[in-house]
């Protein structure tokens, strides 16, 4: 197994994309098998070297091996090399690469002679590495020791040139079992290559070694030799008359000790011995038979020796490679042209938990007889394509019986060929994958699906969404798309306890199932909001119908801790391509058309058109085009107004507004353009904005050696996004920042919405090394409990509080807020400070940072450059 020496900085990927990459890394894995399997040779090698390059994206791929009989080894040959094409210019001088001698390159070769992976970027290296690889302008080096009896016969080099590269510990995995597949690769092309030598070498010896006869009498005296072969390795002493003097002492007493016994039970007796020969010793095995003596009634015995060394160095050979084989999990069977079993190794018995005496009952059966019935069909087609030579190896998953219990079973099926290309046999390599194979359902499972519930969660329904609109566009038919969220559930967790409140959602959960139809999709979305989802929904009052039959199974009593309680739900449609021309617009119109029933008194059914007839106007709507014109046209300006340090008196952060100004009415307020974007569904491009506009220019000022921060508000349609975190952390490394020069601000509404959901999310951004902080806070609902649990950095209180500091009242309630933020060790920022006053009181009552128009509006980027520069006191 090899150990890990991992990169600073790994890849994050959602479940989705992990599953995907853990499939694509497999497949790689499979064929790489495939090539191994049959021949090592330097092109499969290269192959392999090609799978990786491909699969991996990475510019060049090697393989260093070290020289044939090196022990004590300082010196990796580059044994062959794959390089994509336009990496070819970069390589052609590959000269660096053909011979490394470690001794120069001491991390890379202490690494690797360790049996870790060599995973570096070449700002990490020591001088000599990194000037090693900056040569071939490598920017990651990803190096796999190639392990063989614990011992390091050489490496992978995987090496990236474009630009650095993180790699995934799936990724890492599966690389370094393809290492360790090449090593056995490489095992058996050693082996093969010396049993080709040892058995020319046996022929040799077989073809040019006869038997030696030695005929003698009841005294022990020779009476005949016959050893016509000069090439048998003894010579006799014919001049001595006795076994004794004329024979080798090991073989005189060997047949010494053998003639007694044939005298006393008249029949052939064997023996053996070995001689020391040569400096080596060789093994004989000897038979003796009594015979009439020529003149006397007595009998003399003849003595005939077989050198069998060769047949025994031949014999070990095969029985060590049976035990090899099994030893082995895979079970290797050879199978006729049309699937009956020729031959299996003792792994099959196995697989079939069958002793291995009754194993032998099963040569010349079907290899489908001991297959499911399901799956005999696929295998049979298998079978058949690879005798008629269509295939020439694949692989194939089935279940084989096994107790109570199926098998599963990969098994890579080849053809042999004779020298005229015709097919003759087939060979199957059978390995148990069960335990993968209920692994990967169950990743599948959890990936894709609620664990509570198990109800499809939000990447399936998200795949399933967008494969209903791909229909729905080809054939001009609609979707509709329902928001669910369950009335007053925080009243049912706060009394009853969450176990009772997991038990509603499943009850729930379940009843809305049984109202739908088979293609349709109820998902859970998060807490207590579901999502149903109606493909090829062209009927209106279909979709109404559909709608008022959730309602009414949800309305249905539940027994609740012994309680009957009656639940009510709050239902939003929306339905493409009435309301919404995309999968994100349709889910945003439902959301908000869902929040708008809730606000409707709940226990109802509304749909974004009804509402939108109903509430919404010539100018809104002729104001909401303009909008949307003006985020996709990047007309939405940022402004930034100054965070103020009480004790540096200088700016410890900037907090960026969107701004903007419409053509026909001026400038429009935050508080009225931001919900008609999330209306709209255009909250997450003017967001995006946002944030770029705010990097950049806090790029430009840290190049500037100002440490100064920028704070950003983020919406719930934003969490909502799966790859939220993951495209923000891009973003900030695209713009050579850090994820803590970013505080992220959240309205207290937005961050204890759903605990269950808002909370991983936070979490997330929290170790991703954002600092987050509640804006408003004091404005919403949340309990103390609920903060505590937050990973929460900083707290933001409301200016309507701030306006109330010149009553007792007002100075109590902040005082008490400021006092709660130290007990829980977050920092404390107040807003809307106007005065001198305001501000030297919140001082010295313990608050260290403010916001306000005392010190400065919300300014262009320009301006706040112009403060950085000047470093004024802002006040005294």
């Amino acid at each position: 197994m090899h150990a890990t020496s991992t990169l600073p900085n790994t890849t994050h990927l959602s479940l989705s994309d992990e599953l995907a990459l853990y499939k694509r890394y497999l497949k790689t894995l499979e064929q790489v098998a495939g090539r191994l399997l049959e021949k090592t040779s330097a092109q499969s090698l290269t192959e392999v070297l090609q799978l990786l390059s491909e699969t991996t994206g990475v510019s060049c791929c090697g393989l260093f091996l070290k020289e044939t009989n090196e022990h004590d080894w300082h010196t990796a040959k580059l044994h062959c090399t794959w390089s994509s094409t336009d990496a070819v210019s970069r390589i052609s001088d590959f000269n660096q690469f053909r011979e490394i001698e470690f001794q120069h390159y001491p991390v890379l070769f202490d690494t690797l002679q360790v049996g870790m992976v060599f995973c570096k970027n070449i700002v990490d290296l020591p001088p000599a590495e990194s000037a090693f690889f900056a040569a071939q302008k490598i920017h990651t080096a990803l190096c796999i020791p190639l392990l063989i009896e614990g011992e390091m016969e050489g490496f992978i080099g995987l090496f990236s040139q474009h630009a650095v590269r993180y790699w995934h510990a799936i990724e890492i995995d599966v690389i370094c079992t393809i290492a360790n597949s090449l090593s056995l690769a490489l095992t058996r092309q050693h082996a093969e290559k010396n049993l080709a030598v040892n058995t020319h070498r046996l022929r040799t010896l077989v073809g040019s070694t006869e038997d030696m006869i030695i005929e003698y009498n009841q005294h022990h005296h020779i009476l005949n030799v016959w050893a016509d072969n000069h090439a048998f390795p003894i010579t006799i002493d014919h001049y001595a008359s006795s076994l004794a003097l004329a024979l080798p002492h090991e073989m005189a007493q060997a047949i010494l000790l053998a003639t007694p016994k044939l005298r006393a039970y008249p029949h052939r007796e064997t023996f053996e011995f070995t001689l020391r020969i040569d400096d080596e010793d060789r093994f004989f095995l000897g038979r003796l038979q009594s015979i009439p003596a020529e003149i006397t009634d007595t009998h003399n015995t003849v003595a005939l020796i077989r050198d069998i060394t060769d047949l025994m160095r031949e014999e070990a050979q095969r029985l060590s490679m049976l035990e090899t084989l099994n030893l082995l999990e895979e079970a290797i069977v050879d199978l006729s042209l049309d699937g009956l079993l020729l031959n299996f190794s003792a792994a099959w018995s196995k697989l079939l938990d069958t002793p291995n005496e009754q194993t032998y009952a099963h040569l010349g059966k079907p290899l489908t007889a001991f297959v499911y019935k399901e799956d005999r069909p696929a295998l049979n087609a298998v079978i058949h394509q690879l005798a008629s030579g269509k295939l020439r190896s694949q692989v194939i998953r089935f279940r084989l019986a096994h107790g109570q219990e199926p098998v599963w079973i990969e098994a890579n099926l080849l053809a042999h060929r004779s020298h005229q290309r015709e097919v003759t046999a087939l060979r199957g390599v059978l390995r148990d994958i069960t335990t993968s194979h209920l692994q990967e359902r169950r990743i599948s499972q959890l990936a894709l699906h609620d664990a509570l519930t198990q109800l499809p969660n939000r990447v399936l329904l998200e795949e399933h969404l967008l494969q209903a609109i791909s229909r729905a566009q080809r054939s001009n038919g609609k979707v509709a798309l329902g928001f669910i969220d369950l009335d007053h559930f925080k009243h049912i967790n706060d009394t009853m306890g969450h176990k009772a409140g997991d038990s509603v959602l499943v009850t729930l959960s379940e009843r809305l199932s049984a109202v739908l139809r088979n293609v349709d999709t109820l998902s859970r979305w998060g807490g207590d909001e579901f999502v149903v989802l109606l493909p090829d929904a062209n009927n209106e009052a279909d979709i109404r119908h559909v709608a008022e039959r959730l309602r009414d199974a949800a309305r249905a009593s539940i027994n609740v801790g012994g309680n009957d309680t009656k639940l009510t739900i709050s239902i939003g449609f929306a339905v493409y391509p009435d309301d919404a021309d995309s999968a994100e617009t349709l889910m945003s119109a439902a959301d908000h058309t869902m929040f708008h029933a809730k606000s409707m008194g709940r226990n109802n059914v509304q749909f974004f058109q009804d509402i939108h007839d109903k509430t919404m106007d010539r100018d809104n709507v002729l104001m909401q085009t303009r909008l949307s014109h003006a985020v996709n046209d990047h007309a939405i300006q940022v402004f930034y107004q100054p965070v103020v340090d009480l004790r540096t008196q200088q700016i410890f952060a900037f907090e960026a507004l969107a701004r903007w100004h419409d053509d026909q009415n001026g400038w429009i307020s935050p508080a009225v353009f931001i919900p008609m974007a999330e209306h709209i569904g255009i909250i997450q491009e003017l967001s995006d904005q946002v944030f770029d506009h705010t990097l950049q220019h806090l790029q430009s000022w840290r190049e500037s050696n100002n440490p100064v921060r920028a704070s950003v508000n983020i919406s719930r349609a934003q969490l909502f996004t799966p790859l939220f975190v993951q495209n923000l952390l891009d973003k900030v490394a695209h713009y050579g920042l850090q994820p803590q020069d970013l505080i992220l601000e959240i309205t207290e509404s937005v961050a204890l919405l759903d605990l269950s959901y808002e909370s991983k999310r936070l979490h997330e951004l929290h170790e991703a090394g954002f600092s987050l902080a509640i804006d408003d806070f004091g404005t919403g609902y949340s309990a103390l409990s609920q903060l505590h649990a937050m990973p929460i950095d900083i707290l933001k209180i409301d200016s309507s509080f701030t306006s109330r500091l010149d009553t007792p009242d007002g100075q109590r309630i902040v005082q008490a807020i400021v006092q709660m933020a130290d007990a829980l060790n977050l920092k404390m920022i107040v807003e809307g400070v106007e005065s001198a006053e305001t501000a030297q009181y919140l001082q010295g009552i313990g608050v260290n940072y403010i916001q306000g128009y005392y010190f400065s509006e919300a300014a262009p980027a320009g301006v706040c450059q112009l403060m950085l520069q000047e470093d004024v006191r802002l006040f005294n």
